[in-house]
């Protein structure tokens, strides 16, 4: 009885972790990672997991030119959200952040600063896609061709 105990409880603690580990999402029909670039005075890009042409965006990504600051926002959450996970292989994130709601919109969860030169910005830039885990629900984000390349085209734009 005792050999097979510790097998066990070494697979029941190594499950979410070894979730986390696995190889790339499948691509999502439909969705795909898009940029958006806005030569304003300050010239910024958002990043967004979406559905072309709707409202459908589990998560974007926001920066400005050159700054080296990446920031992740979810609109529609939970309001009660104070941090997501973020991972691609190798790397893990855990991300603390804020969530704003009012009567009039959804809920508006914006993260803390991600160094654009993070390791995990560059495992994303590098394998194209990501994981998010927040209020205890994992969404997969791959990219298709045109999704690999906004996302290696947006960590550019962040970190030039």
């Amino acid at each position: 009885m005792k050999y097979w105990l510790f097998p066990t409880v070494a697979l029941l603690l190594a499950g979410p972790a070894m979730a986390q580990r696995a190889g790339p999402p499948p691509v999502s029909d439909g969705y795909d990672w898009a940029i958006r670039i806005d030569e304003g005075r300050v010239s910024s890009a958002i990043l967004a997991y979406e559905v072309d042409g709707t409202d459908d965006q589990p998560l974007n990504f926001s920066c400005e030119e050159g700054g080296n600051r990446i920031f992740a926002s979810i609109s529609g959450g939970d309001p009660a959200l104070r941090g997501i996970v973020l991972s691609s292989s190798p790397q893990s994130l855990r991300l603390p952040g804020t969530t704003e709601a009012n009567e009039d919109e959804p809920p508006h969860f914006t993260s803390r600063e991600i160094a654009g030169d993070s390791p995990l910005i560059r495992a994303f830039a590098a394998n194209g896609w990501l994981r998010m885990t927040a209020a205890g629900s994992t969404t997969g984000m791959t990219g298709t061709a045109a999704g690999k390349q906004a996302i290696k085209r947006f960590v550019a734009f962040c970190t030039r």
